[in-house]
């Protein structure tokens, strides 16, 4: 092999090796930014809105990112990933960098599994997300995720029970528990009694409950809409709350699906009220309603006779 050939062998060799570097460098990379963005998805509700339009931004590859956050890609990429990259990238921060004390933030991906029904002002707790809305004072939605083992503050032997979860009340009322009628009713406890039930049966169940503002027209008068003084600041009065179901069967074949209902948020002992299959709606109707967009890859329920509730 004469001088020239073996220095032609030396440079390929060099550029191979340096394609390569290059190769792997950029691939560590996009793993180490899609990693850190997954974890951001994880704490930031408007990173994990517009985490479609980030997906391009930091791939050099071409990777299911979808797939991944969800945790529904078991591949040998994946595991060879896992292994090598990650556990390099670990060692490479605990051993040059400095060690951050673990923070607990709550992971959205198990409230916000279905989206949001809108963007303005989220709010994260480590119980539920809620979407405030200024206009109002108050909040256009809260979701909660209900695995069966959920706690209620009040019980029904309470002289003023509030049939909610959580700090619901003072969530959607802004504190103002009379601005909340509906919540008093029997109708609200035969409605929590029913997604009790849906969660002990089938495990998981996300709810998604708001306020609806609808006028109402008195004879020989204009459109109105009632306000409350709340603390010196009137606030609008909620004419109806709703409530959306999205319920996930844990048998296999199934897919999660949807129930939605309005109740009117005022004071009534007629028989009729209480009837909860009443008060069973569209999806659609909530929707028309309030603005909001909820999951529309999940069937929903709808009521077309009193007798018989079917699936659209």
């Amino acid at each position: 092999m004469s001088l020239l050939e073996a220095d032609a062998q030396q440079c390929l060799f060099y550029a191979v090796a340096g394609f390569m570097g290059f190769v792997c460098g950029a691939y560590c990379q996009q793993e180490v930014s899609i990693r850190q963005l997954f974890g951001m998805i994880r704490r930031d509700p408007y990173i994990f809105y517009h985490r479609q339009k980030l997906y391009p931004i930091l791939s050099t590859f071409r990777t299911d990112h979808e797939a991944r956050l969800w945790k529904r890609s078991s591949s040998l990429t994946d595991k060879i990933r896992n292994c090598l990259v990650f556990s390099l990238v670990d060692s490479i921060n605990a051993l040059f960098f400095d060690k951050k004390p673990p923070t607990y933030t709550p992971d959205l991906l198990d409230l916000i599994k279905y989206g949001l029904p809108s963007t303005e002002n989220l709010y994260v707790h480590k119980d539920y997300i809620v979407s405030q809305d200024l206009l109002t004072n108050a909040p256009k939605w809260i979701c909660e995720h209900l695995r069966g083992n959920y706690r209620k503050l009040t019980t029904d032997e309470d002289g003023d029970a509030l049939h909610l979860r959580y700090n619901d009340v003072f969530v959607l009322s802004c504190g103002a528990t009379r601005i909340c009628k509906a919540f008093k009713r029997e109708i609200w406890r035969k409605l929590e009694q029913h997604v009790t039930k849906m969660t002990e049966k089938f495990g998981s169940v996300y709810v998604y409950t708001g306020p609806m503002y609808l006028p109402s027209l008195i004879p020989g008068e204009n459109w109105t809409l009632e306000y409350q003084i709340v603390d010196w600041i009137p606030l609008p009065m909620p004419s109806h709350y709703f409530k959306v179901l999205i319920t996930e069967p844990q048998l296999p074949d199934t897919t999660p699906y949807m129930e939605g209902y309005i109740i009117d948020n005022k004071n009534s002992t007629t028989p009729s009220s209480c009837e909860l299959i009443n008060y069973l709606c569209d999806i659609g109707e909530i929707e028309r309603h309030t603005g909001l967009r909820f999951f529309e890859g999940v069937q929903s329920v709808v009521r077309f006779k009193k007798e018989k509730w079917c699936p659209r």
